[in-house]
């Protein structure tokens, strides 16, 4: 069976959360907060918190479209 949908959907989903990856590294030098810190200014605890929800949103989000996907429908998982 194949699963192009579900696996498109999968890329983007990846892709999201490398550019939030990549705006939390801008903002880093915008703010001036040094790794590891994750405090020191509320704009960039905004930005930090964005990706950490996607981070966390990710781990239920893909094996829940994958499993949908194998057992229902690819078209409709994705």
């Amino acid at each position: 069976m194949h699963y192009h949908c579900t696996a498109l959907v999968t890329v983007l989903s990846l892709l999201l959360y490398w550019v939030l990856t990549a705006l939390v590294g801008r903002a880093r030098g915008k703010y001036k907060i040094s790794a590891p810190a994750i405090t020191g200014n509320v704009d960039f605890e905004r930005v930090f918190r964005v990706q950490q929800n996607t981070v966390e949103s990710l781990v239920m989000h893909l094996p829940a479209l994958w499993l949908f996907a194998i057992y229902v429908s690819d078209c409709w998982a994705a």
